[in-house]
């Protein structure tokens, strides 16, 4: 029997169940039933060909196509295919010596295909993100793999997830999102790519591949800045051997896969240092927006006027317009007061400690979000981010080298290593005109100054810079004047 009508809405029916083999989901009586990848498999094989006997050869050719197995794997699955259809009737016979046969008289149904919905997540609140979801939407259905790339905390996932709603009707309402956060190998991440595809991760590569082949899907890759070797690797297999599929991914680095795009996040709109105060003209920002929002969420009325208009706006640039930064800070205004929360905010590490239960552990706390990324690092790299938190400020590429050399890294190599930090977010590039100066969030200086301090580098470091005014650099998350 042909399981598929072209347009994705054919269904099979026997007994009290139905078998919707484009959602590989099978129900009794509407309710669905437990199935695993391998077991869903042996089903499709022996319905497709009901009433004649599937050899056993067969079957695991088709269930397990390219590898080699026993069959006792086979007898598994069909024996946990027979409990899950149950003991009132036979459905699937054993024929000694031979195979299977599925003896069940099937009924064909036809229903309208299902609407396009998106991602089953919510979609978050995206102050200061309208303009840049329009752009993507517009480059994303030319681009088959785009990169959304940015420090930890910039709302990298929020965008990527408010992307995919925006285009799930160009996608037939076909999004999948491959969780990357808590694949600690690279030998998990075809499981946990068969896990979102399929909803199960015992799926082989080859057979998610045939699966997509023909289908026009969206796939969020989000957090792949650990595995971003392996995932490069997959997702340009992916995209030349399933050709309508494209590719949204989040990572602290690009990919640098073949054909990818990359647009790095940038922080959300502050108001400059030397600028108004006067609410009115504050409420514009985007990052203020968000700080008050989130403040008066969190249960105490809160209006921005001319009494703290001046600390909002302080706290806002202390933190670069990061946005996990700025709802942290929210979180424990209405402990502090905003007066207090500003001045309290050079230790901003001792702060920001209470982030959503629910948040992955790396956005629980400030000081944790970039702890995971300097762990991502080398050891080489690690030591000059370090020395390159003496700069109170935007440095050069010649500054950078004569400050940050050290053991392991010689002075001639220091311009690669402020490259590859740039890459991982890690270090932003400012560009006027020729000029091209490099310089680090406030919040990662602080880190990264607090680390070079405790190595006790600090001194010996800060005295290789020429301008006597940058001998005393502060550890705090102050904007620099």
């Amino acid at each position: 029997m042909q399981l598929d009508g072209g347009d994705g809405s054919a269904e099979i029916a026997f007994g009290a169940f139905r078998l919707v083999p484009h959602e590989r989901a099978l129900y009794r009586d509407d309710a669905p039933v437990r199935l695993s990848g391998r077991a869903f498999d042996v089903l499709l094989a022996l319905v497709e060909r009901a009433g004649a006997v599937v050899g056993k050869d067969e079957l695991i050719a088709r269930v397990w196509p390219h590898t080699v197995v026993e069959e006792g794997n086979l007898r598994v699955h069909v024996g946990a295919l027979r409990k899950a259809l149950g003991s009132d009737q036979t459905y699937v016979e054993n024929v000694v010596g031979r195979g299977y046969c599925f003896v069940a008289p099937l009924r064909s149904m036809h229903r309208a295909a299902p609407a396009p919905t998106a991602l089953p997540l919510p979609r978050p609140s995206l102050l200061g993100r309208d303009d840049l979801l329009a752009q993507l939407a517009q480059q994303l259905p030319a681009q088959r793999l785009l990169t959304l790339v940015g420090p930890g905390g910039m709302g990298k996932t929020v965008v990527a997830l408010a992307l995919a709603a925006r285009l799930a009707p160009a996608f037939d309402g076909a999004l999948h999102r491959v969780d990357l956060a808590g694949v600690t190998s690279t030998q998990r991440l075809g499981a946990a790519l068969a896990q979102a595809l399929d909803g199960t991760a015992e799926v082989p590569l080859p057979a998610l591949l045939a699966r997509l082949r023909e289908r026009r899907a969206l796939l969020l890759l989000d957090g792949c800045e650990h595995l971003v070797d392996a995932v490069a690797g997959l997702a340009e297999r992916l995209l030349r051997e399933a050709p309508r599929l494209h590719i949204l991914a989040t990572s602290r680095e690009p990919l640098r896969a073949a054909s990818e795009w990359v647009h790095r996040l940038a922080p959300l709109e502050l108001p400059p240092a030397e600028g108004p105060v006067a609410p009115a003209a504050l409420a514009r920002y985007s990052a203020v927006q968000l700080f008050v929002e989130r403040v008066g969420a969190d249960g105490a009325p809160f209006t921005l006027d001319d009494h703290n208009a001046a600390a909002v706006a302080d706290i806002c640039r202390r933190l670069d317009g990061i946005p996990l930064a700025l709802e942290l800070a929210a979180g424990r205004a209405a402990f502090f007061g905003v007066h207090e929360l500003a001045l309290r905010l050079s230790d901003c590490f001792a702060v920001l400690t209470r982030g959503r239960r629910t948040a992955l552990p790396r956005h629980q706390t400030l000081r944790a979000t970039l702890d995971w990324s300097y762990d991502l690092l080398g050891p080489e790299e690690q030591a000059v981010l370090c020395r390159l938190a003496v700069f109170d400020g935007a440095f050069t590429l010649d500054a950078a080298a004569a400050v940050a050399h050290g053991p392991g890294v010689a002075p001639q190599e220091v311009a690669e290593r402020v490259a590859n930090l740039a890459a991982k977010s890690l270090v932003g590039i400012e560009t006027d005109g020729a000029a091209v100066r490099y310089r680090l969030l406030h919040t990662t200086r602080s880190y990264a100054l607090a680390r070079l301090r405790a190595g006790g580098e600090e001194e010996v470091i800060a005295a290789r810079l020429h301008a006597p005014a940058r001998t005393t650099p502060m550890a705090s998350c102050r904007t620099s004047s």
